[in-house]
């Protein structure tokens, strides 16, 4: 789920820096530290923006830059179990589909994407096949999936999600307009 978080803190503001705006250097530092990066709890931090920033700093003895309060938004994306998403499929293999859904790509794994028994992978043609219902999964098709699992592990704060496709409701959206 998008959020739309404010927050605040304190930025450092190095001493090659002081010729240029301060906002402008706040807002470089804030994006830099930030985005991009996981946080437990908030998500995947996606984008910082209105930014505003104490003119007045402070000055640390023995550092040279100035340390100024700031407070500004963040759009993250923390994916949430149940949450049904919708997404590009990017690429085909005998584990399964990825799914883009924005900032991740999310694994559906084989079993998770038709109600069929058996599934078969064609490698050439790059897709899954249902034996009984003759469903077909293509890279490049639009899809619809609840998520399953989420795992945010590791050092790193990686974070694994997987979905499934086998409820109604959810699959390739242009059978889904058939129903």
């Amino acid at each position: 789920m998008f959020k739309l978080i404010k927050a605040k803190g304190v930025v450092r503001i190095p001493p090659e820096e002081f010729d240029k705006p301060l906002k402008e250097v706040a807002v470089n530092i804030l994006r830099k530290e930030y985005e991009g990066k996981i946080i437990k709890d908030i998500g995947f931090i996606v984008s910082v923006f209105d930014v505003d920033v104490n003119e007045e700093g402070m000055i640390i003895l023995g550092d040279g830059a100035t340390y100024h309060k700031a407070s500004f938004s963040m759009i993250t994306y923390l994916p949430e179990i149940q949450e049904v998403v919708e997404g590009e499929v990017t690429l085909i293999d005998n584990i399964g589909a990825r799914i883009n859904i924005g900032p991740f790509e999310v694994l559906a794994h084989r079993n998770q994407i038709f109600d069929d028994k058996e599934i078969d992978f064609i490698q050439e043609k790059e897709m899954l096949v249902g034996k009984q219902s003759k469903k077909v999964l293509r890279k490049g098709d639009i899809v619809r999936a609840k998520i399953a699992t989420v795992s945010l592990s590791g050092p790193s704060n990686l974070i694994r999600i997987s979905v499934t496709m086998k409820q109604p409701y959810l699959g390739k959206l242009s059978e889904l307009k058939k129903i």
